[in-house]
């Protein structure tokens, strides 16, 4: 069994039968119109509060959200999420409390596979959420991009496969992401990134924002991509470093 498929199928379990009480408002952020780069800037920022993951085990255990969203809001355009507990330590509360102290656009980074848990996301504060491609039939990825739209929320899909990207742009997704990781032995391989964006069509690119995800570390890494994408994914390299702050401001710093 894959690392992936474990995940999945312990997350199975968690999936809830119905909503708490209250009324899901519709979110009013434009993800796709805060992510999408303007020429000659670097990527926009997603930053992301990873306490702990499967690679890597313990990152930062006793990161605070308000610490975190203190840390990333100078620098990002927008705020990932984990509410997975197990592998990566966070929580829908995580996300209930990220939403109430800040107005950047939050994605919320889990293993989704019902449409309840798209609604869940925004109920929890979330404005845009995560599909994985490789955890998906293709009609369950359609029923879970088509699950946002009541609430004005956008999926982020997320490739790491030629056939997944082949899937992804038959479902002329709005939002991209490239994963670097193979999330079935967890390695990386950042050239996944420019193997992918060479097989999506110009045209097609102008109309989705591009997401690259995970194994930026360092302003080199970033340099091999900012041409190619709109955006990058980045928690680890923040959450395991000494000084983070002055990872940030070296990375995304004016």
């Amino acid at each position: 069994m894959t690392v992936l498929e474990k995940i999945i199928r312990e997350k199975s379990a968690e999936i809830p039968n119905r909503l708490p009480k209250g009324e899901i408002k519709k979110t009013g952020k434009d993800v796709f119109a805060i992510l999408k780069k303007t020429s000659n800037h670097k990527p926009r920022l997603i930053a992301e509060l990873k306490r702990k993951s499967p690679s890597k085990g313990s990152l930062n255990p006793e990161m605070t959200v308000a610490n975190a969203i203190k840390m990333y809001e100078p620098y990002a355009s927008a705020l990932s999420i984990l509410t997975e507990k197990n592998y990566f330590g966070g929580s829908l509360e995580d996300l209930a409390e990220a939403s109430h102290l800040t107005s950047l656009p939050l994605l919320r980074k889990d293993f989704l596979t019902q449409p309840i848990q798209v609604a869940e996301a925004r109920y929890y504060g979330a404005d845009f959420y995560l599909l994985i491609v490789a955890a998906l039939e293709k009609n369950q990825l359609r029923e879970m991009i088509e699950a946002g739209v009541e609430y004005n929320m956008t999926a982020l899909v997320e490739v790491h496969t030629r056939d997944e990207l082949e899937t992804a742009l038959e479902l002329n997704v709005k939002l991209l992401g490239i994963n670097n990781r193979n999330l079935n032995d967890l390695s990386i391989d950042l050239n996944t990134t420019n193997y992918l964006v060479k097989m999506i069509p110009g045209q097609m690119q102008e109309k989705m924002v591009l997401v690259c995800e995970s194994g930026l570390k360092t302003l080199q890494d970033l340099q091999k991509v900012e041409t190619l994408t709109d955006a990058v994914l980045m928690g680890t390299a923040f959450m395991e470093s000494a000084e983070p702050e002055k990872t940030l401001k070296s990375l995304f710093g004016s």
